[in-house]
């Protein structure tokens, strides 16, 4: 369980450091280049590598890994035969596909978005940078994953360099090319220390060979994509119709999104990446009394620390966006669109977490074939939502959405839990989680209302504000006796000195 622990907290360490340099970057952007045409196409092309990598890494952790690592319990060289075949497979694609985005840039441009024809001939040669990004990046994460599975979490101090090295090309050339060369050339430097650390450490050979797939592996291999596809299309749906509407929007969308994802890189997506390493080795054990404490434990310590910071971003995201970046280029209608998109996006943040958890212990429990139907309709009906959404309604129906969707899927993951895995009481953390979202609302609410009549500098406006939340807040938990179910489960004495 240490060894979980340290890989949880190097990894949290590691994305706050990149996560910071990240920002500075969207601060650059918005200072040199505002929200234009050409940004909404750099943005909107980052957004849909976003959408192919989600798509392509489930295939990742709920299938590839999973069984990789229920094979290196019966033979390490038929587990290695098969991460290798899939590595292959992905790198044949990176090729052809990034053969093609130099080949081809406006024609793929212009099939794969809305922009107008003038605005794809001026961007054109962002696509084949974006295709090298993307597949530099995936099969980046893959080997990583690989290491993970050996606890290897010592890889993660390099993470920093995926938004250090972006910043830095950015500020010596000013361009928005640089930012690609900047994320391909770190995620090359940690591809190539993956596969070291795989040779040297774990004697991997990278000989090709026939893998060996069960008859369960392809049975859900062959009920996951279907759902895979359809989930893809609907994060891809919204973005394309987005990319028809004024210019500006898509750029508006991807500052929101730049913050309102934060907290889920930094803390969330992390720690759910560690414990679901700790998910598959349980239920490989069928220690599931263990499991169901793992899930608790994780979705309840992280939500203590995340849905206040989320429902105070939602109450107070114009203020926010006006801190940041209200200067150069960004303009007054880029504040106010931002902090639209902002306060609906934040509030999802912790609902994607515990969908992301829950979707790591189905993973570990092979039951993909079970439950894909459910979600695929779903998936169905919220790609629908989207296009109809904004196609009538505009760009901000697009969050609204996106809130919406996250609320009914957890409901649906309630029921799933409860027929599948009824060994964790996933229903009453549901109604947990509800009631500290209740709490922190009712605390931002006052707060906002108290302090109303304050009209000074921005930043001292949220520095007394949030404080004045946090305090809030912080005593609300203590008395719902939540605050010590965090130290509790975090591990942490009190001493008085």
């Amino acid at each position: 369980m240490e060894n979980y622990k340290k890989g949880a907290a190097l990894s949290v360490a590691a994305t706050v450091t990149g996560k910071l340099f990240s920002f500075l970057s969207s601060l650059l952007l918005a200072f040199y280049f505002g929200a234009t045409g050409k940004t909404d196409v750099y943005f909107y092309l980052i957004l849909i590598c976003a959408v192919l990598t989600g798509w392509l890494s489930s295939l990742n952790v709920s299938l590839v890994l999973p069984e990789f690592m229920h094979q290196r319990e019966k033979s390490p060289n038929a587990a290695i035969n098969l991460a290798n075949f899939f590595l292959y497979i992905y790198i044949a694609a990176a090729l052809i596909f990034c053969a093609a985005a130099y080949i081809w840039p406006s024609e793929i441009l212009g099939a794969v978005s809305a922009f107008s024809p003038a605005e794809v001939n001026r961007s054109a040669n962002l696509l084949f940078l974006s295709a090298v990004y993307f597949f530099s990046f995936f099969i980046m994460s893959y080997l990583i994953a690989l290491c993970e599975s050996y606890r290897m979490f010592g890889i993660y101090f390099l993470a920093p360099l995926n938004t250090l090295l972006p910043l830095l090309f950015l500020l010596s050339s000013k361009k928005l090319e640089a930012m690609f060369l900047g994320y391909i050339t770190a995620y090359w430097i940690q591809g190539l220390l993956s596969l070291y650390l795989l040779r040297k450490k774990q004697a991997w050979h990278f000989r090709p060979a026939k893998p060996e797939f069960n008859k369960k592996f392809i049975q859900n291999f062959l009920y996951s994509q279907p759902g895979a596809m359809v989930w893809a299309a609907v994060l891809y749906a919204p973005l394309f119709m987005i990319s028809s509407t004024q210019a500006g929007m898509v750029s508006a969308v991807n500052y929101s999104r730049m913050l309102s994802d934060s907290p889920t890189d930094i803390l969330t997506s992390k720690v759910n990446s560690v414990a679901k390493v700790k998910f598959t080795a349980e239920a490989a054990k069928k220690q599931f009394a263990k499991m169901a404490d793992t899930v608790i434990k994780t979705d309840k310590a992280v939500s203590v620390l995340l849905i206040p910071f989320c429902v105070f971003t939602c109450l107070f995201s114009q203020e926010i966006i006006t801190m940041f970046f209200k200067r150069g280029n960004f303009t007054a209608q880029d504040v106010e669109n931002t902090a639209k998109f902002l306060a609906m996006f934040i509030m999802a943040v912790p609902f994607i977490g515990f969908n992301n958890n829950v979707s790591n212990v189905f993973s570990a429990l092979r039951i993909i074939k079970e439950i894909t139907p459910r979600y695929l309709i779903l998936g169905l009906i919220c790609t629908a939502a989207f296009i109809l959404g904004v196609k009538y309604y505009g760009a901000y129906a697009y969050p609204v959405i996106f809130l919406a969707m996250y609320a009914v899927m957890t409901f649906m993951n309630i029921i799933t839990v409860r027929t599948f895995a009824p060994f964790i009481p996933y229903g009453k953390n549901m109604l947990w989680v509800l009631k500290t979202i209740l709490i922190s609302f009712i605390c931002a609410a006052i707060v906002k209302y108290a302090f109303a009549f304050y009209q000074g500098n921005v930043f001292m406006e949220i520095l007394i504000k949030g404080s004045a939340f946090v305090s809030l807040n912080g005593l609300a938990l203590l008395f719902s006796g939540d605050l010590a179910y965090l130290t509790k489960t975090a591990g942490i004495k009190w001493k008085l000195r």
